[in-house]
């Protein structure tokens, strides 16, 4: 009797229930629907920001006259804003905050459904691919899709940037990433982790012998090279347009790290637990796995690249909106795990992370 109360009874219920509830056709699209629902009914977002941030009210100066938008002077911080043109270009066609919300929210239903379709791929565990959309969809990099009503526009960013990771087009990749530049810049250095997501996918494929040059080879490929021109195209044709149209122009917050001056210190620890929460647990198992399984190269590449994405957090007001742009070494540490350790094993990680 005793037994049947246990939680590791309760666990294997829980399973059967959900591989019951997974053998339909459409029941990766049905998951998405109720993370989406659970995640905005958790949130609870204050959509009454959408008619008192004055970010809207700068994006709509920049509709009316991209290259020459006024009143700098009056909003917060919005010569941040000049080369950031995708949500003013969707108001100009829209006329209204509230589509643009809306169309934002649509973006995070098929960020869900894509990212959740390639945990499903790496893993053939539906129940796994549940409990991470229930935990991906309760952080910040899903939730803000519903949240954001500001008028930042980083979910748009961060579903070109996930169309740029699953695309093999090297036209549609190139696309995908100038869109994604253009809503903000943090989608620039998100790019790079888009590349480190791919190099672990070739490493993790072939099976090679860990070494620093395997690991070069796997880094410099057609699509690397792609963005890289995307990277090369865009610091032109920017640079073009602030010598030309803004010359005097000027950047209030670069500066030294704003999250470590002032009292923003004080936040410092809870805006890292909250950018990814019990994804924390899948990213300290990839760490001891490929240490123990000594791929120390490959370990050595992504720590690297996740420090340099906590510094360049730290560097601004919202470290949580910076952190969500490395939401391509979550993938990467599925994939990592889907091929290192039993599946069996990893779906009581992922179940841990969902309730987290």
């Amino acid at each position: 009797m005793a037994d049947q109360f246990s939680l590791y009874h309760q666990y294997n219920r829980l399973a059967g229930f959900i591989e019951k509830k997974t053998n339909d056709k459409y029941w990766l699209w049905k998951l998405t629907v109720f993370c989406a629902l659970l995640s905005w009914c958790l949130a609870v977002p204050p959509y009454t920001v959408a008619t008192a941030s004055d970010a809207w009210a700068f994006i709509k100066v920049q509709s009316q006259d991209i290259l020459h938008p006024t009143h700098f002077e009056v909003y917060v911080r919005r010569e941040n804003m000049v080369m950031r043109w995708v949500l003013p270009f969707m108001y100009w066609i829209t006329h209204s905050v509230v589509m643009i919300l809306v169309i934002q929210a649509a973006l995070g239903c098929g960020f869900l459904y894509l990212f959740l379709r390639e945990i499903y791929r790496q893993t053939s565990d539906a129940v796994l691919t549940v409990f991470f959309g229930v935990a991906l969809s309760n952080i910040f990099v899903f939730s803000w899709f519903l949240v954001d009503s500001a008028g930042y526009g980083d979910g748009y960013a961060l579903f070109f940037l996930l169309l740029a990771l699953l695309s093999r087009n090297p036209f549609l990749l190139f696309l995908f990433l100038q869109i994604a530049f253009f809503v903000d810049e943090r989608a620039i250095m998100g790019s790079a982790y888009v590349i480190l997501y791919w190099t672990t996918q070739e490493l993790m494929r072939s099976n090679k012998i860990d070494n620093l040059a395997s690991v070069f080879r796997h880094i410099f490929t057609t699509r690397t090279w792609t963005v890289i021109a995307a990277w090369t195209v865009y610091f032109v044709f920017r640079r073009y347009i602030m010598t030309t149209y803004f010359p005097d122009h000027s950047y209030s917050t670069v500066r030294a790290p704003v999250l470590l001056s002032d009292g923003h210190r004080w936040g410092f620890g809870i805006s890292l637990w909250t950018s990814f929460e019990g994804f924390w647990l899948l990213l300290v198992a990839v760490g001891i796995t490929l240490y123990h399984t000594r791929k120390r190269w490959l370990l050595a590449l992504l720590l690297g690249g996740f420090v340099v994405l906590i510094i360049s957090g730290i560097y601004v007001h919202d470290i949580d909106r910076a952190l969500a742009y490395g939401f391509p070494f979550l993938m990467a540490g599925s994939l990592i795990l889907s091929k290192l350790i039993p599946v069996s094993e990893y779906r009581k990680l992922v179940f841990g992370m969902a309730i987290v």
